[in-house]
């Protein structure tokens, strides 16, 4: 079994590089018996080359992160796909830890944080179920079972950074799909925030973050509206 990872790189510093390469270094390194073919979209410089990866140049005039994450799915191919944020690292076992998750049913799921989910280290729990964001679904990286996600439609691109996790999670709930916290697939959100935002300019950093949220209750709404149409129909 080998497992799709989907990165997402902008490497404008060497520090943001090195951040995105210690983080296919651990998904290398980690001791698991499921493989990873690591995909990484580099969004800055065109030159950049990461080590055990596949790095692809793709840059838009407007950034949106689902898009891109959607444009990565496009290029993978196998049946288990990871979408992550560059700055993770990865702890062995996760991924086997995941692929049992997958082997019970589910088809979304998010491995455990341990920067970010401290508190239920020693709750003995296996897997949590629902669509708190930043607890069951941890943005930063989201597994998914490939014919489910084409099902989906993808990720929605009506909004562009904030409030992409909040949208995906309103994509399952009105696909009915449920979504699992994998408490026993371990990996570490290094970054308090996000390094690609602190490297924007001031204006376009509010463009990527609580303006999305009128293009969110709009999308949002329409989808939910569509559904019960659909109910009703």
């Amino acid at each position: 079994m080998t497992f799709d990872i989907i990165i997402l790189a902008y490497s404008k510093t060497p520090e943001q590089k090195g951040i995105t390469q210690d983080c296919i270094d651990s998904l290398i390194k980690a001791k698991n018996n499921v493989k990873v073919n690591i995909i990484v979209l580099e969004s800055y410089d065109e030159s950049v080359v990461f080590n055990d990866a596949t790095t692809i140049f793709f840059k838009e005039k407007e950034f949106n992160y689902n898009r891109s994450m959607n444009e990565g799915f496009k290029r993978s191919k196998n049946k288990y796909v990871f979408f992550c944020n560059n700055d993770l690292i990865f702890e062995d076992g996760w991924a086997d830890a995941c692929f049992n998750v997958f082997n019970m049913g589910y088809k979304s799921l998010s491995p455990y944080c341990t920067v970010t989910h401290p508190e239920f280290v020693e709750s003995g729990a296996y897997i949590m179920v629902g669509y708190q964001i930043r607890f069951h679904i941890a943005g930063w990286c989201i597994g998914v079972d490939r014919e489910m996600f084409k099902e989906l439609g993808g990720f929605n691109e009506a909004v562009r950074f904030f409030y992409s996790d909040n949208i995906y999670a309103e994509q399952l709930k009105i696909a009915d799909m449920k979504h699992a916290l994998v408490c026993n697939a371990y990996v570490k959100h290094v970054e308090k925030g996000s390094s690609t935002l602190k490297s924007l300019p001031k204006q376009e950093e509010l463009k990527l973050t609580w303006s999305q949220k009128g293009f969110y209750d709009k999308e949002v709404g329409r989808l939910w509206n569509a559904k019960k149409k659909e109910v009703l129909r």
